[in-house]
């Protein structure tokens, strides 16, 4: 199986369509049950018109370049309604849904006013998120990474199913650590798993207003964003009056893992 990667046409605003069911292995509870398409990120999350290419990551590679500056249209099928995939069963869906999703909405909205109503050669925004439940927000970034991928996935880091599931979890082990960006220029990266020469293990995600590195068994700051795995301790830090945070913004035109360069980096122009 080829892995691949979206390209998105943001700009046009269709209906929406209804995904069909389809029976699979839940990636959360791991039961084989009829399947819902899951979007990612959620649908309320700016992702409920989307229209998207699915390319072969490879070709992706190839003419990254053409894609992003060029006008090159893949010779894929134009999807609409939502990126995502089938993924989760009606009742994981359904607990995402009453537990995380409306806080990671609350946390985009927030977001995306900021980055819209700002100079878009600003390149990085402090911003209050003192009313915002971090653990929740956090868990739905981990259930991303998780519908992402393969069921292997969690079989390799089974330690993420249990944050999720259970709604009360706080721990997990320091192998795991979270890094957050905001992002409105470029392609969505598909939060698969990378393993890399820089970097180690790691999976991203980007699709506006936000980007998301999971990192593993990387003792190593990763310099360019900002560390949110302390979001888990959440519980210890609610009640301060203010609680600030720096978030940088970059760009997503290439499918490498955390490659920011610019439109002009990449065209070779200063």
């Amino acid at each position: 199986m080829h892995a691949t990667s979206h390209i998105q046409d943001r700009y046009v605003q269709p209906e929406p369509t209804m995904k069909k069911p389809t029976i699979g292995k839940c990636k959360l509870c791991k039961e084989t049950k009829e399947l819902n398409f899951e979007h990612i990120p959620p649908r309320s999350a700016y992702n409920k018109e989307t229209r998207y290419y699915t390319v072969n990551q490879l070709d992706y590679l190839k003419n990254a370049k053409e894609y992003a500056f060029e006008g090159l249209k893949p010779k894929s099928k134009k999807h609409q309604g939502g990126l995502g995939n089938y993924s989760f069963c009606e009742n994981c869906n359904g607990f995402l849904g009453s537990n995380y999703v409306r806080t990671y909405k609350k946390f985009a909205q927030i977001a995306m006013r900021i980055i819209l109503s700002n100079d878009k050669k600003i390149k990085s925004y402090e911003f209050d998120i003192s009313d915002i439940n971090l653990l929740n927000f956090l868990k739905q970034i981990t259930a991303i990474f998780i519908a992402s991928n393969s069921l292997l996935f969690t079989e390799s880091y089974p330690e993420l199913i249990e944050f999720v599931r259970n709604k009360n979890q706080n721990e997990l082990p320091n192998r795991y650590r979270f890094y957050m960006y905001l992002n409105n220029e470029g392609q969505a990266r598909n939060g698969h798993i990378h393993f890399t020469n820089h970097y180690g293990t790691v999976c991203e995600f980007a699709f506006p207003p936000f980007g998301f590195v999971l990192s593993f068994d990387n003792p190593n700051q990763l310099m360019k964003l900002s560390e949110i795995t302390n979001f888990k301790y959440y519980d210890k830090i609610n009640m301060v009056n203010k609680l600030p945070i720096i978030l940088n913004k970059y760009p997503t035109y290439y499918p490498i893992p955390l490659d920011f360069r610019s439109e002009n980096e990449l065209n070779g122009s200063t």
